[in-house]
């Protein structure tokens, strides 16, 4: 299924990458393999491609993309441990 809009930026040696498509919404991070997507059921993060699913409690792309951002910028970085708990 074809993306219907995509956004890449870096940051602090991490790159973001965020889709929107018929099927929902994902914000990946490389080179941290962390994906945060709607796709399939409610919001939720998750480590490696097939990880284990974790919800989370924001459910619009612009506010989990807000958190991902201000993380980046707090932390110059990502800090895995932190970033689940400020989405949980």
């Amino acid at each position: 299924m074809a993306s219907v809009d995509a956004v890449e930026l870096s940051k602090y040696g991490k790159r973001v990458y965020i889709n929107i498509s018929r099927r929902g919404w994902a914000i990946v991070i490389m080179p941290d393999e962390i994906r945060i997507d709607n796709y399939h059921k409610e919001p939720h993060i998750h480590f490696k491609l097939k990880g284990i699913h974790i919800p989370i409690k924001y459910k619009d792309l612009e506010d989990v993309a807000l958190v991902v951002e201000l993380h980046l910028d707090r932390n110059r970085g990502i800090d895995k441990k932190t970033l689940v708990e400020e989405l949980l």
